[in-house]
């Protein structure tokens, strides 16, 4: 009896032992594409001056690919539009402005496996480009103009894969953006008064970004949060009419989107 119940013993432990790395296998990053389509809140804010609100429907791609030896690589696309309305103390306030933006990023990382649970740990560079459209006249009169935004940034980051049963699984996202440099690009000669476009470089800021996943065979959905906060720009000279009559910057602001994402893996 003791040497069959050594027996049974053993063989239940060798059978969870293999059924934990199984899961853990299934769990690891595999070569593969995504799309994915998600709707969002949108709002811009510089504090105490102005903000942007509106929806984003956004189209994600995303391409991964096992290299020999562990690590993978991942490129990551997103393309995220929507009208949005303008709101300042000073200049009154506007609807319908168009305003988009995509991003792109080229990630390496490698998996880091446990019991029954996966980390994917990555880092690379990306690149965000946004266009806010604000040409036309506030409900005050003022004249709006059109505004450019690049961020180029070091991400940092993991998915944490954990299996629910057989067939579904449960992936959170964490991740840290470092800027590396920001362009701010100000079209004031949209607005006819004869001023100039300036160009104002951004040093500091950070990014976050949060999702979480509920997969199931090839699809996945759940929520996802994205925040960014960039400190004032240096300054640049203004003219207007060619007579130089101060300063331009970029204050200050902060980017809060969050909303719903379904993908599909193939």
């Amino acid at each position: 009896m003791k040497k069959m119940t050594a027996v049974m013993l053993a063989l239940a432990t060798s059978f969870a032992a293999s059924s934990s790395h199984a899961e853990s296998q299934t769990l690891q990053t595999r070569t593969g594409n995504e799309i994915g389509l998600s709707l969002g809140s949108y709002r811009y804010q510089e504090p105490g001056i102005m903000s942007l609100k509106g929806a984003k429907i956004g189209l994600d791609m995303r391409v991964t690919r096992e290299l020999a030896g562990g690590p993978f690589l991942r490129g990551d696309f997103r393309y995220a539009f929507g009208a949005v309305d303008y709101a300042s103390n000073g200049t009154g306030s506007a609807s319908g402005n168009q305003d988009w933006y995509i991003e792109g990023r080229v990630l390496i990382g490698k998996d880091l496996l446990f019991n029954r649970s996966v980390y994917a740990l990555y880092t690379g560079l990306g690149y965000r480009y946004l266009f806010n459209d604000a040409r036309g006249i506030t409900s005050t009169g003022a004249a709006g103009y059109r505004r450019e935004s690049n961020y180029l940034y070091l991400p940092v980051g993991f998915d944490h894969r954990l299996t629910l049963n057989d067939q579904a699984r449960l992936v959170s996202t964490l991740e840290y953006d470092h800027l590396l440099a920001g362009t701010q690009i100000s079209r004031l000669s949209d607005a006819g008064l004869g001023f100039n476009d300036i160009t104002n470089k951004q040093s500091k800021g950070y990014g976050l970004k949060l999702n979480v996943t509920y997969e199931r065979n090839n699809w996945g959905i759940g929520p996802y949060a994205h925040y960014w906060n960039i400190s004032q720009s240096d300054t640049a000279l203004l003219f207007q009419n060619g007579v130089p009559v101060g300063i331009g910057w970029e204050p200050n602001n902060n980017t809060v989107e969050f909303g719903l994402k379904a993908s599909q893996r193939f």
